[in-house]
Order: C-alpha cells, then structure tokens, then sequence
C-alpha cells in the first residue's frame, strides 16, 4: 500500500517538539519545493488542521548524526 503524505497547518506546533512521533524532514511539495518541516508518523493527531491539506510528493529526514 503506497502512503498519502499531506502537508497539514500545525494548531499548536510548539507541542509537536517534543513529541515522540514527530521527527524534522525535508519534504518536496506538490511543485518540487523543498522545505524543512514536522513528520508527524502518528497519523491520527489533534494538532492537525486538514482544512487545507496539500499533496506531498516525498520526504527525506534530516541528518541527524552527521552520517549520510
């Protein structure tokens, strides 16, 4: 089963730092754009606004370790 990414406007996105479903990637939009946001892999959140959900075409995580 392919996943639907969705970029979605965050309610409250202080709550999402600390939170351990949330990680910081680079995501592509629908135009190719990349900009860093919040993967959230919960998939059911609260702090979710999908009034204006757009398509994502994909996602990289950030590089954490200095390790590609």
């Amino acid at each position: 089963m392919a996943r639907k990414l969705k970029i979605v406007r965050l309610l409250e996105p202080e709550l999402c730092l600390d939170c351990p479903f949330a990680r910081i990637a680079d995501v592509e939009n629908a135009d190719g754009e990349c900009q860093r946001m919040i993967h959230c892999r919960r998939l059911d959140c609260d702090n979710w606004d999908t009034t204006s959900a757009e398509p994502a075409r994909g996602l990289s995580y950030e590089d954490v370790d200095g390790a590609a």
